[in-house]
Order: structure tokens, then sequence, then C-alpha cells
């Protein structure tokens, strides 16, 4: 792709993943970054592209995903946020927009990610498109030190998604926990970097070791390398959100960052 004269602009948004088939676009189907690429290239008068700060899949959400652009100088970005708002589909919602360097990337300057898992625990007839509801008794204390052990391991092949992956399978994570919140269990996780459908990969194993369907130890196998069919079934999508992204220099005054 040609280097653009025009400026670059950040935004930070949030959607519900449930009618799109992911962010990134994808021939006939829609998508998060296909309906910003619609928007802003009719509220613009030319063609846009939107990059955004990582893939989600199919039904996963987003509370502050950024995403980048280019368009002319000199944007009223408060009058730009206003008309896309106005425009977008009501399941996707920008926050802000701010004019930014020409080397700032969404996805290539962010230095960690987030992601949070909803299991609810008791129905909630309000969430039930934004949380796994799952009743069955499970040990949280298992959960607790499943989510502790992920500290000790940088290799995550064996949460890959079977053929997703073509460089390292290598994470660094500096954030992983459970909480009880009563009638939910949440799990929290930032790194530097995910694999494709890692978190609900984590997610479906550990919930198999708190059910006792997975030992300690086959647990602890799983965190020395293999592949994906060694571990657990991927978790819903829908009980996963993008809870935020890092910047070295942010856009926003770390108002994208997640609240973790």
């Amino acid at each position: 792709m040609q280097k653009s004269e025009n400026p670059r602009y950040a935004m930070r948004l949030a959607y519900h993943g449930a009618p799109y088939s992911g962010w990134q676009v994808q021939p006939g189907q829609k998508t998060v970054q296909g309906e910003l690429e619609i928007a802003l290239s009719s509220l613009l008068r030319g063609e846009v592209q939107v990059v955004g700060a990582g893939r989600t899949d199919t039904g996963v959400h987003a509370a502050n995903y950024v995403a980048h652009f280019e368009g002319p100088a000199g944007v009223d970005v408060e009058d730009l946020t206003y008309r896309l708002n106005r425009f977008l589909p009501p399941r996707i919602a920008v926050h802000e927009i701010q004019p930014v360097a020409e080397d700032f990337h969404a996805r290539f300057s962010a230095t960690s990610r987030a992601y949070r898992y909803v299991l609810r625990r008791s129905k909630n007839a309000f969430d039930t498109d934004v949380a796994w509801y799952y009743q069955r008794p499970m040990d949280l204390d298992k959960l607790h030190r499943a989510a502790e052990s992920l500290f000790t391991t940088t290799e995550f092949s064996a949460f890959a998604r079977t053929g997703s992956h073509t460089g390292t399978t290598l994470c660094t994570l500096d954030h992983a926990r459970w909480l009880d919140l009563g009638d939910a269990w949440v799990f929290e996780v930032r790194a530097n970097r995910f694999l494709r459908n890692m978190v609900r990969s984590l997610v479906g194993t550990m919930v198999e070791h708190a059910l006792d369907k997975r030992s300690w130890e086959s647990w602890q196998g799983l965190l020395l390398g293999g592949e994906r069919p060694d571990a657990g079934d991927s978790a819903p999508a829908h009980g996963l959100t993008f809870a935020g992204v890092t910047y070295p220099n942010s856009p926003f005054h770390e108002r994208e960052h997640a609240p973790f």
C-alpha cells in the first residue's frame, strides 16, 4: 500500500459483535471494519480504509477498541464523531476521534491488548448475548489456580486456532485472573499479543478443569506446548469482549486502556 499524503486520525469505539462476522472485512459479510469504511467514505467523500487494533471473531464484542484512518486535513473531529454515530448502525458507537502522528498504527503501535470473558452463573434476561450462561457446579479455586499458572509460560500453541498462526506462538501475559462477582465469574487477561481464538480456548479449557473433566497435570502439560486438539473446546464467542489496548504515546490520554 502506498503511503498516503493525508493526515492520520485515530478513533476510539465500541461495538456489539452479535450482528457482525467479526472485525475484519470479508466478501459478502457484514463486519465492523466494513461498516466503518462505508460510513467514513460517505462522510469524507472519498475512499477510506480503516485499520484496527486487532481482529475479533464473529460474535465477539469490543468495549474500548482503537482504529486509525487517513482523511482530509482540518477535519472537525467532534463534528465527524457526531455524524459518524448518526450514520453507523446502533451497535457500533464511536467515542472520540483524534489527529495522530503519521507513524501511529492502531495495530503495530500497540504494546498490549486486554480481554474480558463473562461466565454468568445465574440466568439474566438482560445480558444473554454478552455472557455465557453456564450453571453447572464448578470449582472456582481451580479457575484461580489455572489463571495464576498462565504466568509460568509464554508458549500458547495449544490454544491457537489450528492453521491460524504462521509465526511465533509466544505471548507474554502481565494480567490474568478470575473475579467472583456473585452471579457472574469474570476472566480478565492482558498480554503483549494474542493468538487467534486464544482467550476462548483458555476459558473453555479452564472450565473443563473446574468441572473435573481435565486433571491439573493435563492442564500443566498444555502450558509446555502442544496442538489445538490437545486443549478443550472454545468458550462461546458472545461471552468475550475486547476490553482495551495500550500505546506508548496514547492519543486518548489512556482512555483506551482496559479498566484493569
